[in-house]
Protein backbone atom coordinates (compact mmCIF):
# COMPACT_ATOMS: atom_id res chain seq x y z
CA UNK A 1 0.00 0.00 0.00
CA UNK A 2 1.43 3.45 -0.85
CA UNK A 3 2.61 5.68 2.06
CA UNK A 4 -0.44 8.24 1.34
CA UNK A 5 -2.82 5.82 1.07
CA UNK A 6 -2.05 4.59 4.66
CA UNK A 7 -1.63 8.09 6.36
CA UNK A 8 -5.27 9.26 4.71
CA UNK A 9 -6.52 6.05 6.00
CA UNK A 10 -4.82 6.84 9.28
CA UNK A 11 -6.33 11.09 8.94
CA UNK A 12 -10.19 9.11 8.11
CA UNK A 13 -10.20 7.03 11.30
CA UNK A 14 -9.08 9.80 13.36
CA UNK A 15 -12.13 11.95 11.94
CA UNK A 16 -14.55 9.38 12.52
CA UNK A 17 -13.12 8.23 15.71
CA UNK A 18 -12.78 11.87 17.58
CA UNK A 19 -16.44 12.75 19.06
CA UNK A 20 -16.61 9.34 20.51
CA UNK A 21 -13.03 9.34 22.92
CA UNK A 22 -12.21 10.52 26.33
CA UNK A 23 -9.85 12.09 28.80
CA UNK A 24 -7.99 11.75 32.19
CA UNK A 25 -8.50 13.95 35.02
CA UNK A 26 -7.48 17.11 33.38
CA UNK A 27 -9.37 19.71 32.28
CA UNK A 28 -11.25 21.87 34.91
CA UNK A 29 -13.04 25.11 35.27
CA UNK A 30 -10.96 26.57 38.11
CA UNK A 31 -7.00 25.91 36.54
CA UNK A 32 -5.99 25.94 32.71
CA UNK A 33 -5.67 22.95 30.59
CA UNK A 34 -2.31 21.15 31.75
CA UNK A 35 -0.22 19.34 28.67
CA UNK A 36 0.23 16.27 30.00
CA UNK A 37 2.61 14.57 27.46
CA UNK A 38 2.92 11.25 28.42
CA UNK A 39 -1.02 11.31 27.68
CA UNK A 40 -1.33 13.63 24.71
CA UNK A 41 1.46 12.56 22.76
CA UNK A 42 1.78 9.21 21.31
CA UNK A 43 3.62 6.66 23.07
CA UNK A 44 6.73 4.96 21.61
CA UNK A 45 6.48 1.65 20.81
CA UNK A 46 9.73 0.05 22.13
CA UNK A 47 8.93 -3.55 23.85
CA UNK A 48 8.77 -3.47 27.89
CA UNK A 49 9.95 0.38 28.45
CA UNK A 50 9.08 1.69 31.47
CA UNK A 51 8.31 5.49 31.78
CA UNK A 52 7.36 7.66 35.00
CA UNK A 53 6.83 11.25 34.56
CA UNK A 54 5.69 14.40 36.80
CA UNK A 55 4.88 17.34 37.09
CA UNK A 56 4.50 19.84 39.61
CA UNK A 57 2.45 23.36 39.02
CA UNK A 58 1.30 26.08 41.07
CA UNK A 59 -1.04 29.17 39.82
CA UNK A 60 -3.63 31.88 41.68
CA UNK A 61 -5.83 34.28 40.46
CA UNK A 62 -8.49 36.81 41.87
CA UNK A 63 -10.47 36.58 38.71
CA UNK A 64 -12.86 34.87 36.59
CA UNK A 65 -14.06 34.40 32.98
CA UNK A 66 -17.84 35.09 33.68
CA UNK A 67 -20.94 34.15 30.65
CA UNK A 68 -20.75 37.65 29.21
CA UNK A 69 -18.50 37.20 26.47
CA UNK A 70 -15.56 35.78 28.84
CA UNK A 71 -15.04 39.08 30.85
CA UNK A 72 -12.94 39.20 33.50
CA UNK A 73 -14.97 39.55 37.11
CA UNK A 74 -14.33 39.24 40.67
CA UNK A 75 -13.23 36.12 41.31
CA UNK A 76 -17.05 34.61 43.13
CA UNK A 77 -18.83 36.25 40.10
CA UNK A 78 -18.18 33.71 37.93
CA UNK A 79 -22.08 32.88 37.92
CA UNK A 80 -23.14 35.99 38.21
CA UNK A 81 -23.52 38.47 41.12
CA UNK A 82 -25.34 37.01 44.27
CA UNK A 83 -29.04 38.63 44.16
CA UNK A 84 -30.06 38.57 47.72
CA UNK A 85 -33.52 40.28 46.90
CA UNK A 86 -34.61 36.82 45.66
CA UNK A 87 -32.33 34.72 48.17
CA UNK A 88 -35.40 33.62 49.72
CA UNK A 89 -38.29 32.98 47.28
CA UNK A 90 -39.67 29.64 47.46
CA UNK A 91 -37.50 28.37 49.74
CA UNK A 92 -39.04 25.82 51.83
CA UNK A 93 -38.84 25.47 55.55
CA UNK A 94 -39.40 29.53 56.20
CA UNK A 95 -40.88 30.63 60.09
CA UNK A 96 -42.17 33.63 59.72
CA UNK A 97 -41.68 34.69 63.79
CA UNK A 98 -37.96 34.24 62.76
CA UNK A 99 -36.01 37.45 62.14
CA UNK A 100 -34.09 36.19 59.24
CA UNK A 101 -37.12 34.33 57.58
CA UNK A 102 -38.88 37.76 57.81
CA UNK A 103 -36.48 39.89 56.72
CA UNK A 104 -35.88 37.51 53.48
CA UNK A 105 -39.54 37.49 52.85
CA UNK A 106 -39.44 41.59 52.68
CA UNK A 107 -36.80 41.82 51.22
CA UNK A 108 -38.39 40.28 47.88
CA UNK A 109 -41.06 42.08 48.15
CA UNK A 110 -39.42 45.22 47.77
CA UNK A 111 -39.24 47.28 44.06
CA UNK A 112 -37.12 46.00 42.29
CA UNK A 113 -34.00 48.73 40.93
CA UNK A 114 -30.83 48.40 39.06
CA UNK A 115 -27.94 46.60 41.60
CA UNK A 116 -30.60 47.02 44.56
CA UNK A 117 -30.02 43.73 46.79
CA UNK A 118 -27.06 42.44 45.06
CA UNK A 119 -23.35 41.40 46.56
CA UNK A 120 -20.34 41.00 44.46
CA UNK A 121 -18.34 38.57 46.06
CA UNK A 122 -14.49 38.71 45.42
CA UNK A 123 -11.74 36.06 46.43
CA UNK A 124 -8.31 34.51 45.84
CA UNK A 125 -8.02 31.14 44.35
CA UNK A 126 -4.70 28.86 44.41
CA UNK A 127 -3.92 25.31 43.17
CA UNK A 128 -0.69 23.71 43.64
CA UNK A 129 -1.12 20.43 41.56
CA UNK A 130 0.78 17.35 41.10
CA UNK A 131 0.90 14.84 38.09
CA UNK A 132 2.44 11.45 38.21
CA UNK A 133 2.43 9.38 35.34
CA UNK A 134 3.28 5.69 34.79
CA UNK A 135 3.46 3.70 32.09
CA UNK A 136 4.63 0.33 31.04
CA UNK A 137 5.16 -1.20 27.45
CA UNK A 138 4.53 -4.83 26.74
CA UNK A 139 5.00 -6.30 23.28
CA UNK A 140 3.45 -5.77 19.75
CA UNK A 141 3.12 -1.93 20.85
CA UNK A 142 0.47 -2.45 23.42
CA UNK A 143 0.89 -0.83 27.51
CA UNK A 144 -0.89 -0.07 30.53
CA UNK A 145 -0.60 3.86 31.98
CA UNK A 146 -1.38 4.77 35.78
CA UNK A 147 -2.46 8.88 35.94
CA UNK A 148 -2.87 9.87 39.61
CA UNK A 149 -3.60 13.88 40.35
CA UNK A 150 -2.59 15.29 43.87
CA UNK A 151 -4.00 18.82 44.68
CA UNK A 152 -4.54 21.65 47.00
CA UNK A 153 -7.11 23.93 45.63
CA UNK A 154 -7.89 26.94 48.28
CA UNK A 155 -10.64 29.98 48.13
CA UNK A 156 -9.75 32.35 50.06
CA UNK A 157 -9.80 36.55 50.77
CA UNK A 158 -13.29 36.33 50.81
CA UNK A 159 -14.75 39.53 50.65
CA UNK A 160 -18.47 40.93 49.48
CA UNK A 161 -19.08 44.14 47.84
CA UNK A 162 -23.03 46.04 48.04
CA UNK A 163 -23.60 46.81 44.64
CA UNK A 164 -27.13 48.41 45.62
CA UNK A 165 -27.25 52.02 44.58
CA UNK A 166 -26.50 54.92 46.83
CA UNK A 167 -29.39 57.18 44.84
CA UNK A 168 -31.85 57.88 47.83
CA UNK A 169 -34.04 59.25 44.94
CA UNK A 170 -35.16 56.08 42.61
CA UNK A 171 -36.13 52.97 44.63
CA UNK A 172 -34.51 51.11 47.61
CA UNK A 173 -30.98 51.61 47.80
CA UNK A 174 -28.11 51.20 50.17
CA UNK A 175 -29.72 53.18 53.08
CA UNK A 176 -33.13 50.93 52.67
CA UNK A 177 -33.73 49.92 56.20
CA UNK A 178 -35.21 46.65 55.29
CA UNK A 179 -31.41 46.02 53.22
CA UNK A 180 -29.14 47.43 56.09
CA UNK A 181 -31.21 45.14 58.55
CA UNK A 182 -30.86 42.36 56.23
CA UNK A 183 -27.33 42.37 56.14
CA UNK A 184 -27.02 42.52 59.97
CA UNK A 185 -28.35 39.69 60.07
CA UNK A 186 -27.25 37.53 56.87
CA UNK A 187 -25.00 35.36 59.57
CA UNK A 188 -28.21 33.66 61.56
CA UNK A 189 -29.57 32.77 57.77
CA UNK A 190 -26.75 31.14 56.63
CA UNK A 191 -26.60 29.44 59.99
CA UNK A 192 -30.17 28.36 59.52
CA UNK A 193 -29.99 26.99 56.41
CA UNK A 194 -26.51 25.45 56.96
CA UNK A 195 -24.44 27.18 54.35
CA UNK A 196 -21.35 29.34 54.76
CA UNK A 197 -19.86 31.46 52.67
CA UNK A 198 -16.53 30.74 54.74
CA UNK A 199 -12.79 30.10 52.94
CA UNK A 200 -12.11 26.67 51.67
CA UNK A 201 -9.28 24.45 51.12
CA UNK A 202 -9.21 20.91 49.50
CA UNK A 203 -6.16 18.83 50.01
CA UNK A 204 -6.07 15.30 48.61
CA UNK A 205 -5.90 12.62 45.46
CA UNK A 206 -7.58 13.62 42.46
CA UNK A 207 -9.59 11.08 40.46
CA UNK A 208 -7.23 7.98 39.46
CA UNK A 209 -7.03 6.62 36.08
CA UNK A 210 -5.99 3.30 35.03
CA UNK A 211 -5.65 2.72 30.96
CA UNK A 212 -4.47 0.10 28.72
CA UNK A 213 -3.46 0.82 25.08
CA UNK A 214 -2.01 0.38 21.80
CA UNK A 215 0.44 2.41 20.02
CA UNK A 216 2.21 2.36 16.47
CA UNK A 217 4.99 4.17 15.05
CA UNK A 218 4.84 3.95 11.04
CA UNK A 219 8.36 5.06 9.75
CA UNK A 220 7.94 3.14 5.93
CA UNK A 221 7.99 6.64 4.66
CA UNK A 222 9.81 9.04 2.20
CA UNK A 223 8.64 12.65 2.73
CA UNK A 224 8.10 12.40 6.14
CA UNK A 225 9.95 10.72 8.83
CA UNK A 226 7.51 9.17 11.06
CA UNK A 227 3.72 8.84 11.65
CA UNK A 228 2.71 7.36 15.11
CA UNK A 229 -0.96 7.34 16.64
CA UNK A 230 -1.99 6.01 19.83
CA UNK A 231 -5.19 4.64 21.41
CA UNK A 232 -6.27 4.55 24.87
CA UNK A 233 -9.03 2.75 26.86
CA UNK A 234 -9.57 2.34 30.98
CA UNK A 235 -11.17 3.46 33.74
CA UNK A 236 -11.53 6.52 35.77
CA UNK A 237 -12.35 6.13 40.00
CA UNK A 238 -14.23 9.02 41.70
CA UNK A 239 -11.31 9.29 44.54
CA UNK A 240 -11.04 12.78 44.58
CA UNK A 241 -13.17 14.95 47.38
CA UNK A 242 -16.15 15.75 46.37
CA UNK A 243 -17.60 19.58 47.07
CA UNK A 244 -19.18 20.38 50.12
CA UNK A 245 -22.70 21.56 49.93
CA UNK A 246 -22.67 23.26 52.96
CA UNK A 247 -19.48 25.56 51.74
CA UNK A 248 -20.71 28.07 49.13
CA UNK A 249 -17.41 28.33 47.40
CA UNK A 250 -16.36 24.48 48.03
CA UNK A 251 -14.58 23.24 45.03
CA UNK A 252 -14.45 19.55 44.57
CA UNK A 253 -10.84 18.30 44.01
CA UNK A 254 -11.62 15.78 40.79
CA UNK A 255 -14.97 14.60 39.01
CA UNK A 256 -17.43 15.37 41.91
CA UNK A 257 -17.35 11.84 42.26
CA UNK A 258 -19.04 10.80 39.05
CA UNK A 259 -17.06 7.69 37.54
CA UNK A 260 -15.80 7.71 33.74
CA UNK A 261 -14.22 5.14 30.88
CA UNK A 262 -11.43 7.35 29.60
CA UNK A 263 -10.13 6.71 26.18
CA UNK A 264 -8.05 8.58 23.71
CA UNK A 265 -6.53 9.09 20.77
CA UNK A 266 -3.67 11.05 19.69
CA UNK A 267 -1.30 11.39 16.45
CA UNK A 268 1.68 13.06 14.91
CA UNK A 269 4.30 13.24 12.52
CA UNK A 270 7.78 14.36 12.27
CA UNK A 271 9.94 15.58 9.64
CA UNK A 272 13.52 16.76 9.12
CA UNK A 273 14.67 14.72 12.18
CA UNK A 274 13.37 17.88 14.84
CA UNK A 275 9.82 18.95 14.03
CA UNK A 276 7.18 17.00 15.12
CA UNK A 277 3.02 18.32 14.32
CA UNK A 278 0.85 16.18 16.68
CA UNK A 279 -3.29 16.81 17.53
CA UNK A 280 -5.16 14.88 20.22
CA UNK A 281 -8.87 14.34 20.77
CA UNK A 282 -10.18 13.94 23.62
CA UNK A 283 -13.66 14.05 26.04
CA UNK A 284 -14.83 12.86 29.24
CA UNK A 285 -18.10 10.89 29.52
CA UNK A 286 -19.85 10.73 33.19
CA UNK A 287 -22.01 8.17 34.41
CA UNK A 288 -25.07 10.12 36.00
CA UNK A 289 -25.37 9.38 39.65
CA UNK A 290 -27.95 10.66 42.46
CA UNK A 291 -26.76 13.27 44.46
CA UNK A 292 -27.83 15.73 47.29
CA UNK A 293 -27.32 19.23 46.30
CA UNK A 294 -28.57 22.85 46.82
CA UNK A 295 -30.43 24.14 43.76
CA UNK A 296 -32.41 27.41 42.86
CA UNK A 297 -36.50 27.75 43.86
CA UNK A 298 -36.37 31.25 41.67
CA UNK A 299 -35.12 32.15 38.57
CA UNK A 300 -33.63 35.51 39.60
CA UNK A 301 -31.38 33.69 42.21
CA UNK A 302 -27.88 33.57 40.77
CA UNK A 303 -24.44 33.43 42.54
CA UNK A 304 -23.18 30.44 44.34
CA UNK A 305 -25.49 30.62 47.04
CA UNK A 306 -28.58 28.93 47.57
CA UNK A 307 -30.39 28.21 50.91
CA UNK A 308 -32.53 25.22 49.16
CA UNK A 309 -31.16 21.69 49.37
CA UNK A 310 -32.54 18.33 47.92
CA UNK A 311 -32.00 15.17 46.20
CA UNK A 312 -31.97 14.87 42.53
CA UNK A 313 -30.38 12.57 40.00
CA UNK A 314 -27.49 14.29 38.36
CA UNK A 315 -26.01 14.08 34.53
CA UNK A 316 -22.97 15.25 34.00
CA UNK A 317 -22.49 17.32 30.65
CA UNK A 318 -19.74 15.59 28.47
CA UNK A 319 -15.94 17.70 28.40
CA UNK A 320 -14.61 17.36 25.25
CA UNK A 321 -10.78 18.53 24.11
CA UNK A 322 -9.13 19.23 21.28
CA UNK A 323 -5.41 19.74 21.06
CA UNK A 324 -2.75 20.82 18.47
CA UNK A 325 0.94 21.10 19.04
CA UNK A 326 4.35 21.99 17.18
CA UNK A 327 7.49 20.80 18.74
CA UNK A 328 11.03 20.67 18.61
CA UNK A 329 12.12 18.01 19.32
CA UNK A 330 15.64 17.45 20.51
CA UNK A 331 16.53 19.95 18.59
CA UNK A 332 20.34 20.63 20.20
CA UNK A 333 22.14 19.21 23.17
CA UNK A 334 18.53 17.69 23.74
CA UNK A 335 16.88 20.47 24.04
CA UNK A 336 12.92 20.21 22.49
CA UNK A 337 10.29 23.34 22.86
CA UNK A 338 7.24 22.75 22.73
CA UNK A 339 3.85 24.63 22.12
CA UNK A 340 0.25 23.52 22.19
CA UNK A 341 -3.33 25.04 21.85
CA UNK A 342 -5.71 23.28 24.01
CA UNK A 343 -9.65 23.70 23.81
CA UNK A 344 -11.78 22.17 26.78
CA UNK A 345 -15.62 22.38 26.08
CA UNK A 346 -17.84 21.35 29.16
CA UNK A 347 -21.79 20.64 28.05
CA UNK A 348 -24.43 21.64 30.98
CA UNK A 349 -25.33 18.90 33.29
CA UNK A 350 -29.23 17.99 33.51
CA UNK A 351 -30.44 18.39 36.62
CA UNK A 352 -33.69 16.24 37.92
CA UNK A 353 -34.96 17.12 41.06
CA UNK A 354 -37.03 14.39 43.29
CA UNK A 355 -38.96 16.90 45.64
CA UNK A 356 -40.76 18.40 42.46
CA UNK A 357 -43.12 20.72 44.57
CA UNK A 358 -40.04 22.64 45.96
CA UNK A 359 -38.36 22.57 42.71
CA UNK A 360 -39.12 23.03 39.33
CA UNK A 361 -36.61 21.93 36.49
CA UNK A 362 -36.52 24.41 34.10
CA UNK A 363 -35.46 27.17 36.79
CA UNK A 364 -32.94 24.41 38.30
CA UNK A 365 -31.16 23.51 35.07
CA UNK A 366 -30.77 27.44 33.53
CA UNK A 367 -28.86 28.08 36.66
CA UNK A 368 -25.42 29.47 35.46
CA UNK A 369 -23.71 26.38 37.28
CA UNK A 370 -24.87 23.90 35.59
CA UNK A 371 -24.53 25.93 32.22
CA UNK A 372 -21.30 23.97 31.70
CA UNK A 373 -17.81 26.06 30.51
CA UNK A 374 -15.24 25.71 28.02
CA UNK A 375 -11.44 27.37 27.86
CA UNK A 376 -8.90 28.32 25.64
CA UNK A 377 -5.14 27.50 26.93
CA UNK A 378 -1.69 28.01 24.97
CA UNK A 379 0.91 25.52 26.47
CA UNK A 380 4.50 26.02 26.55
CA UNK A 381 7.21 23.62 27.52
CA UNK A 382 10.78 23.23 27.28
CA UNK A 383 12.84 20.09 28.47
CA UNK A 384 16.13 18.44 28.38
CA UNK A 385 16.84 15.45 27.57
CA UNK A 386 19.99 14.03 29.18
CA UNK A 387 19.54 10.02 28.80
CA UNK A 388 22.22 8.87 26.10
CA UNK A 389 22.74 5.51 24.40
CA UNK A 390 25.41 4.65 27.03
CA UNK A 391 23.04 6.04 29.99
CA UNK A 392 19.59 5.88 28.72
CA UNK A 393 18.11 6.31 32.24
CA UNK A 394 19.12 9.61 32.46
CA UNK A 395 16.46 11.79 33.16
CA UNK A 396 14.31 14.51 31.21
CA UNK A 397 13.63 17.77 33.01
CA UNK A 398 11.63 20.82 32.17
CA UNK A 399 9.71 23.62 32.86
CA UNK A 400 5.64 24.51 31.68
CA UNK A 401 3.77 27.29 31.32
CA UNK A 402 -0.47 27.35 30.37
CA UNK A 403 -1.78 30.26 29.62
CA UNK A 404 -5.53 30.85 29.46
CA UNK A 405 -6.63 32.94 26.02
CA UNK A 406 -10.24 32.82 26.32
CA UNK A 407 -13.51 31.04 28.21
CA UNK A 408 -16.57 31.25 29.64
CA UNK A 409 -17.26 30.87 33.33
CA UNK A 410 -14.12 29.27 34.31
CA UNK A 411 -11.33 30.92 37.05
CA UNK A 412 -8.49 32.73 34.81
CA UNK A 413 -6.08 31.00 36.80
CA UNK A 414 -2.74 30.94 34.34
CA UNK A 415 -0.18 27.73 35.66
CA UNK A 416 2.85 27.44 35.86
CA UNK A 417 5.97 24.86 37.21
CA UNK A 418 8.27 22.35 36.51
CA UNK A 419 8.04 18.49 34.87
CA UNK A 420 10.51 15.41 35.36
CA UNK A 421 10.59 11.78 33.56
CA UNK A 422 12.71 9.01 33.03
CA UNK A 423 12.40 5.87 30.70
CA UNK A 424 13.58 2.51 31.81
CA UNK A 425 13.83 -0.21 28.66
CA UNK A 426 14.55 -3.72 29.39
CA UNK A 427 14.63 -6.75 26.59
CA UNK A 428 13.18 -9.96 27.39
Amino acid sequence: MKKSNVIARILALTIIISPHVYGIDNPHFWRATNFLTAFYEPRLARNWLTSFDATIGYGSTHKSRNDICGMKVPLLDIYGVQNMQALGINVPGKDLTNPGDILLTQLALLPINDGFGKLSYSGKFTVVEANLCFSQNLMCGFFVQGHMPVRRLSVSDIIPCDLSPTDCTNGPNQFTPTWQAFLTVLPTIFEKYGISPAPTRTTGVGDISFLGGWTNNYEDTREIDYFDTTFRIGILFPTGKTRNEDLAFSIPNGYNGFYAIPASFDAAAGWYDWFTLGVHFGAMAFIRKDKNLRMRTDCAQSGFIKLAKGHARVDPGTIWEINAYTKADHLICGFSFLVAYSFANKDRDIISPCDLNVFTPTIVNNDQMFLGWKMHTINFIAEWDFATYECPWYPRVGGFFNLIVGGRRIFNTNVGGFQIGIDFASDF
